[in-house]
C-alpha cells in the first residue's frame, strides 16, 4: 500500500505483507530479514521522493501506461546522441596499440589514465565536484559500446565506481565528504563497495563486520569469516565503502567510506591494527582488481561515516547498477554477434558457407535479439527512474533478462564459432566468465525475480489477500497466544481438510466472512470479471485497428498486444496461485519463480516492441525474431493450468532435498568434497 512520504525523510518501520506471511507461516528469522530489507528499501524509495506507481505493476493492475511512456528509453537514448566520442576513442586507441591490457590480462595503468584524462571515472559526478555532469543514459551508451569493443572489464570498473560509488557519496554523503571524496573519484581514484563476506552473501542486514567506538571514531573488526570478499576495484590505495554492524551485536548496519592503506599492515609492524588486501581468486572478472580484504581494529574515522543505514543505501544504488548492467549485457552480445557473423561469413562449412545454414542464423539471431531487448530495458529504465517512476520490478527483470540473454548468447556464439570459441586469445573465450557471474552479482536471478513478484503484487496482496492471511494466523496460535508446534499449523484449507481439522476449518470460515478485506477481495473478483467480460468483444478487433499499436510498426504489432493481454491475466494467475498454496507460498519458490519469468519475459516483448519503433528495419527484424521466440517460452510456462504439475515437482525437489541434507544419496557416496577456497568458519547459532 502507497505511503505519502517527502524525499529524505526517514519511513516510519512497517511490517510488509511478506514478512507477516513468513511469520503466520512459522517462520520468524525469515520474516526478520524480508521485513528488514522491505523497510530498508522503502526508505531508499523515499530518498529518491518516488510518487508513481511501478511500470511493472500497472501493466498487471492498471492503469495501462501509454504508448509515449513505453518508447520513452528510446527516444531518451536518441536525444542522447552518440557514445562520448572523447572517453571511448581514447579507450579504443589504446587498445588498437596494444596497451589496454597488461601481460597478465589486467587491466592497465595506460588505459586508465587514458580514460581518466577525459572524465570517464567521473562522467555522472556534478562538475561542481571535478565531474563531467553526464546523464546515465548516456554512461549507458558508452558502457554497451566499451562492451562490444573488447573493453568490458572497463565498461565493469566504471559502472562501479559511478553507481554504487559515487552513487552512494552523492546520495548520502554530507558537504564536507563530497568534497572530500568525489574529486578522487573524478580523477580516476577507484572506489568499490564492501558488502559481501566470507560467511553472508548479498543480505546486507546479516553482515558480521562491525565497528566499536573508539575516541571521537571507530575500530573496524573483518577478520576471519567476516572478510570482505569478492569486491571489485578494491585495491591498495582505493577508496571503499564498508557495511558493518555498529556494534558487534548491534542492529544497525551502517556505511563507512575510507581510503585503504597502500600496503599490508601485518601484526608485527608496530601498529595496533591489521590490515590485508589480497586477490579473491575469482575465475570472473579476472581483468579488474576483485579482492578480500581483512581488517582487524582498524581505525576510522568519524568523519568517514555516511549518516544513513547501510542497507538502505545499498537499494539506493542498486537501482542505477541493474541498469548498468544491462547495458554491458547489450555490449557483450553485440561483440559475440559480430565475432560470429565474420566466422560465419567467412568460414566453408558442409554446403557452402557457414551463414547459409539456417541455425548458424538462428544463433546469430538470438544474440542480436539478446542485444537489442537489453539495450530496450535499460533505457526504459534509465528513462522510468529520471521521470520520477518507482523501479520496483523493472529494474529486477532488467537484470534478469538481461544476464540471461548474456548467457545464452555466450552458447549460441559458441555453436557457431566451434572449438575456435575456446582460443585463449579469444575476446568470446575470456568473456565467458563474466557471461556466468552477471546472473549472480548483486543476487541471483531466479531470487530477484521472487522479489520482483512481491513487489508488483504487494499492493494487491496487502488490500485484498490480508484477511485470509490474518484468519490462517490467527487458528495457528494456541490458547497462550503463542505459536502452535509446527506439526499442529495449518498453512492452507482445502477440502481434505474438512475431515482432517473440522474445528479449525469451521473457526476460520466463521472469522473469514466477517472480515472485511475478504470481502474486497470479493467485490474485486466480481468488477475484474466484469470489465473482462466487457473486453471481450475488442478480442475480435484486428489488431491493426487499434490505435494503441499503430504506433508501432506492422511487423511488431501482434507481440505487443499479445504481451499486454498476458500481462493483465496474470492478475488472475497471482490470485490463482495464492488461493491454491495460501501460506504455503512462503515456501513454494517454483511457482513465484515461474511467474516472474512469464512477467520477465511479457514486459520484455513490450520493450521490444516499442523500443525498435524508433529504430531501422533491421532492428525491428530482430526484435520480432527475440519477440516470436519470448513469445514460445510463455506459452511454455503453465501457470493455473500447471499447480498440479508444480505440485509433484515440489514434492520431488523436496524429497531429493531432503536425501542430499541427510546424506542419504547413495550418488554421493564415496565422493569426498573439495573444501571451499574461501573456508567457512562454522559459527554456534545464538540461542533465542
Amino acid at each position: 500500500m502507497t505511503t505519502s512520504t517527502n524525499p529524505g525523510q526517514p519511513v516510519p518501520p512497517t511490517t510488509s505483507t511478506a514478512a507477516q506471511a513468513l511469520a503466520a507461516a512459522g517462520d520468524a528469522d525469515s520474516a526478520r530479514d524480508v521485513g528488514a530489507l522491505d523497510d530498508a528499501a522503502r526508505q531508499a524509495a523515499a530518498r529518491l521522493g518516488r510518487n508513481k506507481k511501478g511500470l511493472v505493476e500497472r501493466l498487471i493492475y492498471g492503469p495501462r501506461p501509454d504508448a509515449g511512456e513505453l518508447q520513452g528509453g528510446a527516444l531518451a537514448a536518441e536525444r542522447a546522441g552518440a557514445p562520448d566520442a572523447a572517453i571511448l576513442g581514447a579507450a579504443l586507441d589504446c587498445l588498437s596499440r596494444g596497451e589496454a591490457f597488461t601481460a597478465d590480462g589486467k587491466l592497465s595503468a595506460a588505459l586508465r589514465a587514458a580514460v581518466a584524462q577525459n572524465g570517464a571515472y567521473g562522467f555522472t559526478v556534478p562538475g561542481d565536484f571535478g565531474g563531467r555532469d553526464g546523464g546515465y543514459v548516456q554512461l549507458a551508451l558508452l558502457e554497451e559500446e566499451m562492451a562490444a569493443n573488447g573493453l568490458g572489464p572497463l565498461a565493469v570498473e566504471i559502472s562501479g565506481e559511478l553507481t554504487i560509488g559515487a552513487g552512494s557519496l552523492l546520495a548520502y554523503g554530507t558537504d564536507e565528504q563530497k568534497k572530500l571524496f568525489l574529486p578522487l573519484v573524478a580523477e580516476g581514484q577507484l572506489m568499490a563497495f564492501g558488502l559481501t563476506e566470507v560467511g553472508i552473501g548479498v543480505n546486507a542486514k546479516k553482515v558480521r563486520a562491525y565497528v566499536e567506538p573508539d575516541g571521537d571514531g571507530f575500530r573496524l573488526f573483518a577478520d576471519g569469516d567476516r572478510n570482505k570478499l569478492w569486491i571489485t576495484n578494491a585495491t591498495h590505495g582505493a577508496l571503499v565503502g564498508i557495511v558493518a554492524r555498529v556494534g558487534k551485536d548491534g542492529k544497525k548496519v551502517g556505511l563507512f567510506v575510507t581510503r585503504l592503506p597502500e600496503q599490508d599492515v601485518g601484526p608485527g609492524e608496530g601498529l595496533d591494527y591489521e590490515f590485508r588486501c589480497e586477490p579473491s581468486r575469482t575465475g570472473a572478472f579476472t581483468a579488474n582488481h576483485n579482492s578480500r580484504l581483512h581488517f582487524l581494529n582498524y581505525p576510522l574515522q568519524a568523519g568517514e561515516q555516511i549518516q544513513a543505514d547501510g542497507v538502505e543505501v545499498l537499494f539506493y544504488c542498486l537501482r542505477m547498477g541493474r541498469c548498468m548492467l544491462a547495458a554491458m549485457a547489450a555490449g557483450y552480445q553485440r561483440m559475440f554477434a559480430a565475432d560470429a557473423a565474420a566466422y560465419a561469413t567467412s568460414r566453408e562449412g558442409v554446403g557452402g558457407m557457414v551463414i547459409k545454414h539456417e541455425l548458424p542464423r538462428q544463433h546469430l539471431g538470438k544474440m542480436l535479439g539478446g542485444a537489442l531487448q537489453s539495450r530496450a530495458l535499460s533505457h526504459l529504465s534509465l528513462q522510468q527512474d529520471a521521470s520520477g517512476v518507482d523501479l520496483a520490478g523493472l529494474r529486477d527483470l532488467t537484470k534478469s533478462a538481461a544476464a540471461t540473454s548474456a548467457l545464452e548468447s555466450q552458447i549460441a556464439c559458441e555453436r557457431v564459432l566451434g572449438g575456435r570459441s575456446f582460443d585463449q586469445r579469444s575476446r568470446v573465450h575470456d568473456a565467458r566468465h563474466n557471461m556466468h557471474v552477471f546472473g549472480v552479482v548483486e543476487g541471483e536471478d531466479d531470487l530477484i525475480l521472487m522479489g520482483m513478484v512481491k513487489d508488483v503484487t504487494d499492493t494487491f496482496t496487502s488490500r485484498y489477500m490480508a484477511g485470509m492471511l490474518g484468519v490462517l494466523q490467527s487458528i495457528n496460535m494456541g490458547a497462550d497466544g503463542k505459536p502452535l508446534p509446527p506439526a499442529e499449523r495449518l498453512l492452507r484449507i482445502t477440502p481434505l481438510t474438512v475431515f482432517d481439522a473440522p474445528g479449525k476449518v469451521l473457526t476460520a470460515t466463521g472469522r473469514l466472512l466477517t472480515n472485511g478485506s475478504f470481502w474486497k477481495l470479493k467485490l474485486w473478483i466480481l468488477w475484474n470479471l466484469l470489465v473482462e467480460l466487457l473486453l471481450l468483444p475488442l478480442l475480435l478487433v484486428p489488431t491493426r485497428w487499434l490505435p494503441r499499436y499503430q504506433l508501432l510498426p506492422e511487423g511488431l504489432r501482434r507481440y505487443a498486444r499479445f504481451a499486454e493481454t498476458r500481462l493483465r491475466w496474470l492478475r488472475w494467475a497471482y490470485l490463482g496461485i495464492n488461493l491454491w498454496f495460501q501460506l504455503e507460498l512462503t515456501r513454494a519458490q517454483i511457482p513465484l519463480q515461474r511467474l516472474g519469468k512469464a512477467i520477465e519475459h511479457l514486459v520484455t516483448m513490450l520493450a521490444l516492441c516499442h523500443h525498435a519503433a524508433k529504430h531501422d528495419v533491421s532492428e525491428q527484424r530482430v526484435a520480432a525474431l527475440q519477440c516470436e521466440q519470448l513469445q514460445t517460452r510463455v506459452a511454455g510456462l503453465r501457470l493455473l493450468t500447471g499447480l498440479r504439475q508444480m505440485e509433484r515437482l515440489r514434492g520431488l525437489v523436496s524429497a531429493v532435498g531432503e536425501d542430499v541434507e541427510k546424506g542419504q544419496c547413495s550418488l554421493l557416496a564415496g565422493v569426498a568434497p573439495q573444501a571451499f577456497a574461501h573456508p567457512f568458519e562454522k559459527r554456534e547459532r545464538k540461542k533465542k
